[in-house]
């Protein structure tokens, strides 16, 4: 695994992500109590690493690599927990929550932190995350996997769209 930090101030890592050929994708988890919610978005993941040589996976915080995810080592960015004002390298944040008790009671925290350093959302529709977004407008609210799917690729394949 590659190991790196990120350490740019936020105005000098929005002129980088302007000028970047990567597309940099985030997952916060912030415990190891949310490796079933990366679990869930698991296919969508391996079909992105699989299909768009681009883009970079940037895994934040407490998370069991999934083993399905080893062949794509090599564009896989392991982070200890780092601070909001240091996202912006990344142009897509991906917050996926299983339909939990525990999880429809977590805040939009994520949300709102990637949105003030101008990266995209895409968030599980559920909890905080249903009742703050404007799905399309504010972030991009998924339901299944069909929605995760056509959202990641859809951000990855439209600059414009993820600046929107």
């Amino acid at each position: 695994m590659i190991l790196t930090t990120i350490s740019r101030p936020p105005e000098k890592a929005l002129r980088l992500k302007k000028s970047k050929s990567t597309v940099d994708i985030g997952y916060f988890s912030g415990s190891i109590t949310h490796n079933d919610d990366f679990e869930m978005i698991l296919p969508v993941i391996i079909e992105v690493m699989t299909s768009y040589q681009e883009v970079r996976l940037h895994l934040v915080g407490e998370l069991d690599l999934p083993p399905e995810l080893l062949e794509f080592q090599n564009c896989i960015i392991i982070h200890p927990f780092v601070d909001w004002k240091k996202l912006p390298e990344l142009n897509i944040n991906l917050a996926p929550l299983t339909d939990t008790l525990f999880n429809k009671a977590k805040s939009e925290n994520k949300w709102v932190e990637a949105a003030l350093v101008k990266v995209p959302t895409i968030a599980s529709d559920l909890g905080a995350f249903k009742e703050k977004i404007v799905n399309g407008k504010t972030g991009i609210l998924c339901t299944d996997i069909c929605e995760w799917k056509n959202a990641l690729m859809t951000l990855i394949e439209n600059s414009d769209k993820r600046k929107e």
